[in-house]
């Protein structure tokens, strides 16, 4: 089954925001093309997040909805608030394993679907992976996602990591495939050739730097091999000419040469609040700033710019921007976030 992911992952191509009324407009086009499973915000990151994924809930849009967030309480408790099921994310570095499994268990037991993230697969053994999954799985993860979250995947090593983990668990697993070296598309369907339950797409392959498996593309594919996939392309490619004229009225053209694979400008650029907060793990140090951003990534953009702020009126600002490029529906420009920080 494709999994949608353009809601969420949308907001995190560089330079891209959506409005409340064009979140809502993507998620029923989603809905009227047959598309019956989508992970649609990050709850945890501003109350717009918490506002869609509750009306997206109410609307009945899809059969299972996600809102995701960290494997912390105060996440799980959020999400759940909205109605949805439950998508986690594991840190990309891997300490205090136990508190985390203890996470999952909470979240299990508020009678959702629970799903897990073992981000970055590529850095783990197949031993290794097979055995974070298995704890998340035994301490009540109904499906495990396998993102290759930096893109350095190619098939074979995909058809290697997802079959290893199928083997080993009665978990459903989803593969979620980052573009930075062209493989997303190659990769999902990799990962679907070897038993993977679901796939995670985006229209366009929007997504965090330049983006994650193509939708269409993935869905022509898996067809092709003989996946009976339901999913209406004319109802499809009504959304995918609304996303372009969102597209062009918010970045322009651009974002198709700056998404290109390899050496596309987007492949430094980071989004995520949670992907800058690592700069051990990617490469680039370039940020496009939406709700999505986070205290990490305002102070970097600071300290470039010369600027100190004590925390509470970091917390003042970062608040600012994220209201600011809801409202806006655009991402907040370098320039916007000095005159901000001056006005607190």
């Amino acid at each position: 089954m494709i999994t949608d992911d353009t809601l969420r992952e949308g907001l995190q191509t560089p330079g891209i925001s959506f409005t409340f009324n064009e979140k809502l407009k993507i998620a029923t086009m989603l809905h009227a093309a047959g598309i019956r499973r989508g992970l649609v915000a990050y709850p945890p990151a501003h109350s717009s997040e918490v506002e869609i994924t509750r009306k997206i809930v109410e609307e009945r849009l899809f059969d299972e909805t996600y809102g995701l967030g960290r494997t912390v309480k105060k996440d799980i408790d959020l999400i759940e608030s909205t109605g949805a099921n439950i998508s986690l994310h594991l840190p990309f570095h891997l300490n205090g394993l136990d508190e985390i499994v203890e996470a999952v268990r909470y979240a299990s037991r508020k009678g959702k679907l629970v799903e897990v993230a073992v981000v970055d697969i590529v850095q783990f053994s197949e031993n290794e992976l097979v055995k974070i999954s298995k704890k998340m799985s035994d301490a009540g993860a109904d499906v495990i996602q396998l993102p290759d979250t930096r893109g350095f995947a190619t098939p074979r090593k995909m058809k290697s990591l997802i079959s290893s983990v199928i083997r080993n668990l009665d978990a459903r697993v989803e593969v979620h495939c980052h573009n930075d070296h062209g493989g997303a598309v190659a990769n999902s369907v990799a990962g679907a050739e070897v038993g993977a339950d679901y796939v995670d797409t985006t229209i366009y392959g929007l997504g965090e730097r330049n983006g994650i498996a193509d939708t269409v593309s993935t869905i022509s594919l898996l067809r092709d091999e003989g996946f009976g996939i339901d999913v209406n392309l004319k109802e499809l490619g009504k959304l995918y000419e609304y996303l372009l004229e969102l597209i062009f009225q918010k970045i322009g053209p651009t974002l198709f040469v700056n998404n290109f694979p390899v050496f596309g400008k987007n492949t430094t650029i980071h989004t995520a609040g949670t992907h800058a907060a690592f700069s051990s793990v990617f490469k680039g140090s370039n940020f496009s700033v939406n709700v999505y951003t986070g205290r990490s990534m305002i102070r970097n953009i600071l300290d470039a710019n010369g600027i100190q702020l004590e925390d509470s009126k970091l917390e003042k600002l970062v608040n600012r921007i994220k209201n600011n490029a809801v409202e806006s529906g655009r991402a907040v420009s370098i320039k916007e976030i000095v005159k901000m920080s001056e006005e607190v």
